[in-house]
């Protein structure tokens, strides 16, 4: 049986509370509105895509200021990381 996933969650970003939400999004796979302190992630994005985008979007609400090249590097290095270990994967 398929886990049933929240369509909105709650986290603390630098002791502020953000939204975190699924949403159909056009030509873009997340996005983040520091002053809603929302962060938005494609509702078809599974799997790695889906870790990587919510890591990017998690990165931009922590540390504003950073390089995008930066922020997609760290990303995807932890994405990665975390794959490879089996975090998200669904247990047999």
């Amino acid at each position: 049986m398929a886990k049933r996933r929240r369509k909105t969650r709650t986290a603390y970003i630098n002791g502020q509370r953000w939204r975190i939400t699924r949403a159909k999004l056009r030509d873009r796979y997340g996005d983040c509105d520091y002053g809603q302190r929302l962060i938005r992630i494609h509702d078809t994005l599974a799997g790695v895509e889906l870790l990587d985008t919510l890591l990017h979007e998690l990165i931009h609400a922590r540390w504003p200021d950073l390089m995008e090249e930066s922020v997609s590097e760290f990303a995807s290095t932890l994405a990665s990381v975390l794959d490879a270990e089996g975090f998200g994967q669904e247990a047999d």
